[in-house]
């Protein structure tokens, strides 16, 4: 064999390698529902870096009862689902609803590559939700898209009551009390208090209070915590914290609710600090029941963010223990894991787990209200 046949097969061969790893790792979007169950994986098509998705999707993931006719000369396609007519132009950005009586401006137009008439992504973030009484929500770093009814998601009017009231516990604080840290200097103290932060400006838009119990790098004792908590009379209590492990594979997101007859890490010394701490920790177990309720939304909106499944886990917890209102501590992920590190070192990924937060916070809220 000479050196030139060589390298043709060789080329050839790493040719073959690189269609079929194309083809293995062909983009598709994920569409779920409110509990985060698979409705449909449709194929996507990447086209002037902008994702489109074949018109047959609606059909798919919105209604089977969806028609479409497609007008090729004139490049126009007419959708009619959810009992109405939904007429668009290729390469427009109209969307023109019902004869008229109701137009929306895509952010990107519908587009025919290859022949065929495709919609963005766009038109079932942004023209769903009209046809249909549901939100959409998008995950852009999984190519995740989630359907869901409409929620008490909503801003707050002028002058709304603001009597109910969440406490956000960032976790540490201070020069002595940094919490763990990544091998890049990202500290756990940091990133819970950025985090509160936000949601403390998101509560303020969406009718709530968010006491938090440090609002700048200072240490607090738990006993301090503890009265912030309980004197600010709180309908919720939720600590924020990171996780570290020796092991470099431990990642994800854990969710803990106090429960003295969970499982114990460490066991106890004196029967009579037992006897102590569980008269304690009862006083909190009475709204375990709401904790497991609260912590069960919050898995939902945060499992959206993330391709490790979120775990709730109940333990006898002395950080919440003497909280007399329902509660979590959040372990918002490993610093000692270097894609949990880097997200949480991302503000956008912080804006993203505080807007799942309290879009948990405002459906717990409402069913209590109910």
């Amino acid at each position: 064999m000479t050196p030139n046949s060589s390298r043709i097969i060789a080329g050839i061969l790493l040719w073959t390698l690189m269609a079929l790893s194309s083809i293995a790792q062909a983009p598709s979007a994920r569409f779920i529902d409110a509990e985060g169950k698979t409705l449909a994986d449709v194929p996507t098509v990447l086209h002037d870096k902008r994702i489109y998705l074949p018109v047959d999707a609606v059909k798919t993931v919105f209604d089977e009862r969806t028609t479409q006719q497609y007008n090729l000369p004139r490049k126009r396609l007419t959708l009619k689902t959810k009992g109405k007519t939904v007429r668009l132009e290729m390469g427009k950005t109209t969307v023109n609803i019902d004869a008229g009586r109701q137009t929306l401006e895509l952010s990107v137009p519908p587009q025919v590559i290859e022949g065929t008439p495709m919609l963005p992504l766009a038109f079932f973030i942004e023209v769903l939700p009209v046809l249909d009484d549901i939100e959409v929500l998008y995950n852009p770093s999984l190519q995740r898209v989630r359907f869901m009814p409409k929620t008490h998601w909503q801003p707050a009017e002028e002058g709304a009551s603001r009597e109910w009231t969440v406490i956000i516990d960032p976790g540490h604080g201070g020069s002595d009390d940094r919490g763990c840290e990544s091998n890049t200097g990202l500290l756990e103290k940091d990133v819970g208090l950025a985090l509160a932060k936000q949601l403390q400006r998101i509560s303020r838009q969406h009718g709530y209070q968010a006491h938090l119990t440090r609002e700048t790098d200072v240490k607090k004792t738990q006993l301090e915590r503890i009265q912030i908590a309980n004197g600010n009379q709180g309908q919720l209590l939720l600590s924020l914290h990171c996780n570290a492990s020796f092991s470099p594979q431990e990642k994800g997101i854990r969710i803990y609710l106090n429960n003295p007859k969970g499982h114990l890490r460490f066991p106890t010394a004196a029967t009579s600090t037992l006897t102590g701490n569980r008269l304690q920790i009862l006083s909190q177990a009475n709204f375990l029941k709401q904790s497991q309720e609260f912590a069960a939304v919050l898995q939902q909106e945060l499992n959206f963010l993330t391709e490790t499944p979120v775990v709730i886990a109940e333990l006898p917890l002395v950080a919440l223990s003497k909280v007399y209102m329902p509660a979590v501590l959040v372990e918002l992920g490993y610093l000692s894991h270097a894609e949990d590190a880097s997200r949480l070192a991302n503000p956008e990924h912080i804006t993203g787990i505080a807007t799942a937060i309290a879009r948990a916070i405002q459906t717990y809220r409402a069913s209590v209200s109910q």
